[in-house]
């Protein structure tokens, strides 16, 4: 399987472009808007999935775009809480894989590169 491409936005932040300015990728996709609206036609148990997904999550990982996994993700755990018994295997990777892209297992979490909030000091403006 093939490496996933490093977002442009990490590689600007380190610095990639400016040997090779190039190599820039323009019109990759941007999102701002945080994650979505739970679904409403949630069970109670995918709820609690839902809620505990959204937060135990990295801060700045999940946004608008990711709903649709996340609501696979709470259908995936509530079904595997509910009925382990008939949970299947390829459940349980797809479930693992989806908890690894939303940076949920250490070695993942520690591959992520999240910009940190900017502090606001009442200095800069001098």
């Amino acid at each position: 399987m093939a490496r996933p491409r490093t977002p442009t936005a990490i590689l600007d932040a380190r610095g990639a472009f400016r040997k090779d300015p190039q190599r820039r990728r323009d019109g990759e996709p941007e999102v701002r808007e945080p994650i979505g609206a739970m679904p409403g036609y949630f069970d109670e148990s995918q709820k609690v999935a839902w809620k505990q997904i959204i937060n135990q999550a990295p801060m700045g990982v999940l946004t608008e775009a990711d709903t649709g996994a996340v609501e696979m993700a709470s259908i995936l755990m509530a079904e595997m809480r509910t009925d382990w018994g008939n949970f299947t295997v390829g459940k349980i990777g797809r479930l693992q894989a989806l908890l690894g892209q939303f940076g949920m297992t250490p070695s993942e979490r520690a591959r992520l590169n999240i910009a940190k909030p900017k502090d606001d000091n009442p200095f800069d403006d001098f």
